[in-house]
C-alpha cells in the first residue's frame, strides 16, 4: 500500500510539472517580442527547412525575398523526413530548424512526443487560425479523391468503395502504395473505426448482409480490396495521368489520388473527373503541419518562417492550386474550386490514437492479403 501511494504521489506530481512547464511555455510564448525576434532572425540570417511537398521552394523564395534571410530548403518522403529528423535529433546534430510533415500519427509518436520537434504559435497563427488547429499547427489540409476517365465513362462508374472488391473490377484500379504513404494507413484505420458504417453501406448497396472473414467490417475491407488486384503505384502523378489519358478502352479508376493533380487537365488534355456521389464518402483529407526542431540552429529564422508560412503570402504556392486549404481565415479558396466546408462534409479523415493502435493490423491485413 506504501508503494502504491508513492506511485501515486510520484504520477501525481509529474502530471503537475508537466502542467507547470507547458504554462511556462505558453507564458514565454505569450511574452515574445516580435520585433525582437525578427531582428535576431535576420542576425542568424539563414534558416533550414525539410518538407513533404515541393511546393516549399516556391515559399522559400518569397520568404527571402520579404526578410532577406536565406533559406535551405529540402524536399523528402514522408518516410525520409521522419528518418532524418529522427536520426539528426538522436546524433545530437540537427541540420533542419523547421519542417512541414505530413502523417500525423508517425509524427506524433516518433517525433514530437520523443521531444525531437516542438509546436510554436506564431503570431499570425493567434491572429487567424482557429484554436482548434493549433495542436499541432495546421498549414493546410489536402484532400484525396477517386477520379475516373470521363471519355470512357460519361457516368460515374462506382455507386460505393465497397465495388472496389467486386471480381468486375479486379485489377482495374489504381493505389498508391500504403506501405509508403502513411496517410493512406491512416484512411484505412478510420475505415477500421467505422466498421459499423463500412458495413450498414456494404448491406445498403447489396441487400444483404456483410459476411466477414476479419475481426470487423473495416478490415474486411482492406482485406478484399488487397485482394481484388489493384494496380500499386508510387506517385499520385502517375495515377491521375493513368485515369485520365485519353484514348483508352479500358482506362483504370484512381482509389484516391491528391485533388490537386487535377490542375494538370486543360494542360495534359486529360479526361478526368472525381466521383461526386460515391458512399460512404469522397474520399479522405489529411493535414500539413508546421513544427519547429527542438534544438534549431537558428530558432529566430525558424519562428519567423513558420509566421510566414501560415499567412496569405507564405502560403500562397499552394492557395494558387486547388485542393490544398488554409485554415487561416485571411487565406480565400481556389476560385475555381470549392469551400473547404464542402469537402469537409464529405470526406473522411482519421483519429490519430486510433491510427497509432491499428497501423500494426492493418499493415499486416493488407500485406497478407495483397497478391
Amino acid at each position: 500500500m506504501k508503494l502504491k501511494n508513492q506511485l501515486i504521489k510520484a504520477s501525481v506530481s509529474l502530471i503537475v510539472l508537466a502542467v507547470l512547464l507547458l504554462t511556462v511555455a505558453v507564458s514565454v510564448q505569450a511574452q515574445e517580442d516580435w520585433e525582437e525576434i525578427v531582428a535576431a532572425a535576420k542576425e542568424e540570417g539563414e534558416v533550414t527547412i525539410y518538407s513533404t511537398t515541393s511546393r516549399v521552394y516556391d515559399a522559400a523564395e518569397l520568404f527571402e525575398a520579404e526578410y532577406g534571410i536565406k533559406v535551405d530548403a529540402h524536399r523528402l518522403s514522408e518516410v525520409e523526413l521522419i528518418e532524418r529528423v529522427r536520426a539528426e535529433s538522436q546524433t545530437g546534430q540537427q541540420n533542419m530548424d523547421i519542417v512541414i510533415i505530413e502523417d500525423l500519427t508517425t509524427m506524433r509518436e516518433l517525433l514530437i512526443r520523443p521531444g525531437h520537434l516542438v509546436n510554436y504559435i506564431p503570431p499570425e497563427a493567434k491572429a487567424n487560425i482557429p484554436e482548434k488547429y493549433h495542436e499541432p499547427l495546421v498549414l493546410g489540409y489536402i484532400n484525396r479523391i477517386y477520379g475516373y476517365n470521363t471519355e470512357v465513362y460519361y457516368e460515374e462508374p462506382i455507386e460505393n468503395i465497397w465495388q472496389f472488391t467486386d471480381p468486375e473490377w479486379a485489377g482495374r484500379f489504381m493505389i498508391r502504395d500504403p506501405q509508403i504513404t502513411g496517410e493512406h494507413l491512416n484512411y484505412f484505420s478510420e475505415i477500421v473505426r467505422r466498421s459499423d458504417e463500412m458495413a450498414a453501406s456494404y448491406e445498403e448497396f447489396y441487400g444483404e448482409p456483410l459476411e466477414i472473414t476479419e475481426d470487423n467490417a473495416g478490415l474486411e475491407f482492406i482485406k478484399r480490396l488487397a485482394e481484388n488486384d489493384p494496380v500499386v503505384m508510387d506517385s499520385d502523378t502517375r495515377i491521375s495521368e493513368a485515369v485520365g489519358t485519353r484514348g483508352q478502352e479500358d482506362p483504370p479508376i484512381g482509389f484516391t489520388y491528391v485533388y490537386s493533380k487535377h490542375r494538370d487537365i486543360e494542360n495534359k488534355n486529360l479526361a478526368l473527373d472525381y466521383m461526386r456521389n460515391i458512399e460512404p464518402n469522397l474520399g479522405y483529407y489529411y493535414g500539413l503541419y508546421v513544427q519547429l526542431a527542438s534544438e534549431a540552429r537558428h530558432p529566430n529564422a525558424a519562428k519567423v518562417l513558420a509566421n510566414f508560412l501560415v499567412g496569405p503570402e507564405g502560403f500562397s504556392p499552394w492557395a494558387d492550386d486547388i485542393g490544398v486549404y488554409s485554415m487561416n481565415e485571411n487565406v480565400e479558396f481556389h476560385p475555381l474550386d470549392k469551400p473547404w466546408g464542402y469537402w469537409e462534409e464529405r470526406l473522411w479523415t482519421y483519429d490519430p490514437d486510433f491510427a497509432a493502435q491499428q497501423r500494426a493490423i492493418i499493415t499486416d491485413v493488407w500485406q497478407r492479403s495483397i497478391q
